[in-house]
């Protein structure tokens, strides 16, 4: 579970809608001018906005809670059990192949083929890049129309 991101958005979440039900309790019973008639409706419209937000917050941390645990469920290794001994090997030349005994020997180096394993490759971006796309994008257009634009 990610616990900073649940307990940084319960902080906030209920700071701010603590402060603006109290807000709206301070407003409709502390002290205002007696032709003051936008008063309640300011006082529960604070209250209503505490309220809205703190149920915002309530469902936006139920909703993390239940991707994280969806993520779990989903990571869990599954096995489908079978339903009787393993079939043989396919007869199309995998027979020896991981078997005691089974070590293919390669006499020239032509014949070898694959031996690789997939790996992961990552790319590494930064913030600015996309703005120095687009910068580029733009002074290349920009040059590109001044250099071959008809002199007529």
């Amino acid at each position: 579970m990610p616990f900073r991101e649940i307990a940084g958005k319960t902080v906030g979440f209920g700071l701010t809608s603590l402060a603006l039900i109290l807000g709206g309790i301070l407003v409709l019973f502390g002290s205002h001018a007696y032709n003051d008639y936008l008063n309640g409706i300011l006082g529960w419209g604070l209250v209503g906005l505490g309220l809205l937000t703190g149920g915002y917050g309530s469902f936006l941390i139920g909703a993390i809670i239940y991707d994280s645990r969806l993520r779990e469920r989903e990571e869990q290794v599954h096995v489908t059990p079978r339903g009787g001994p393993p079939a043989p090997p396919p007869p199309w030349g995998m027979g020896d192949i991981g078997r005691p005994g089974g070590i293919v020997h390669f006499t020239d180096v032509s014949e070898r083929r694959g031996g690789g394993a997939p790996r992961v490759v990552g790319v590494t971006m930064s913030n600015i890049d996309g703005p120095l796309l687009i910068v580029g994008l733009l002074a290349w257009t920009i040059l590109t129309l001044i250099l071959f634009a008809p002199t007529h």
